[in-house]
């Protein structure tokens, strides 16, 4: 997936907020097929959770996950005008360089729990939500069922 600026996102015809769910969906099942995950779908569930809780976040200005909302969820946190929703969900990505699908540990999900909970097997659903505080782009997006249990892969090594 290729990186774009959100002043590049601007200048291609077609992509507003209101279509940017598409192209985050776009990319959690590219990167689900590199490991072959079943495909999600656009929860609107999972989104009206995950505008919950990024309004919430928004009020805090900083990242703290939710609690007790029955899904998985990943949050990023970056300058509005230099970060977009999709930087967001490379951010994850790019975290598959410190897995290589063994069981999950304690210490081994702060590097890679985003990265495990986009491509875990059993997830089925996304939804996702921005909101701002001081400039800042906050990012939250919601999976159904959720994924990252300890002792279990993401996928199985080849």
């Amino acid at each position: 997936m290729m990186r774009l600026p959100t002043l590049l996102l601007a200048l291609i015809p077609g992509l507003s907020a209101a279509n940017i769910s598409q192209h985050i969906l776009a990319a959690h099942n590219t990167v689900r097929a590199e490991v072959n995950a079943a495909p999600l779908v656009w929860s609107a569930r999972a989104e009206q959770q995950a505008a919950s809780w990024a309004q919430v976040l928004s009020g805090r200005c900083e990242l703290e996950h939710s609690r007790g909302s029955g899904f998985g969820e990943n949050l990023f946190m970056g300058t509005l005008g230099f970060y977009n929703e999709l930087d967001g969900v490379k951010s994850w990505e790019d975290e598959k360089r410190y897995y290589s699908g063994q069981p999950l540990t304690r210490e081994l999900v702060p590097r890679v729990g985003h990265y495990t909970q986009m491509v875990w097997p059993d997830t089925r659903e996304l939804g996702c939500a921005t909101s701002t505080c001081n400039n800042i782009m906050i990012l939250v997006c919601n999976y159904y069922p959720p994924g990252n249990y300890l002792g279990e892969p993401a996928w199985q090594a080849r």
